[in-house]
């Protein structure tokens, strides 16, 4: 029963990626691609949270694998560089990489203090 709920979360965290994904193609005038940039960086704040919660083995794994694992995406985001990188847009890529991981690791350290101050 626990992996069909982790499934079930994880569709629910895909759905939520894919509005996401709709919505930065409403705002092309952007340089980089948002909706990516935005899930990403959203899951590493949850899972920093809700490691920092203590949640019950059960809670979490369908929190952080399923819901977050289906929201992040690191094969789009790897292409998306791939594509920046083939287009020759060196700066852009350059940019991407670094917010992604830049931001993502201080997000997941918000979340875990977050998390602390919470429990």
């Amino acid at each position: 029963m626990k992996v069909v709920l982790v499934g079930v979360f994880a569709g629910l965290g895909a759905v939520v990626r894919y509005l996401f994904s709709q919505l930065s193609l409403k705002f092309t005038s952007w340089k980089i691609p948002w909706g990516t940039y935005i899930v990403n960086i959203l899951g590493s704040f949850l899972i920093g949270l809700f490691f920092a919660l203590h949640l019950n083995n059960d809670l979490y794994s369908y929190l952080a694998a399923g819901f977050c694992g289906g929201l992040t995406t690191f094969s789009t985001y790897n292409f998306e560089l791939f594509n920046l990188i083939d287009q020759k847009k060196y700066k852009l890529f350059t940019q991407y990489f670094a917010l992604s991981y830049g931001i993502g690791t201080f997000a997941l350290f918000i979340g875990v203090s977050l998390g602390k101050i919470l429990s």
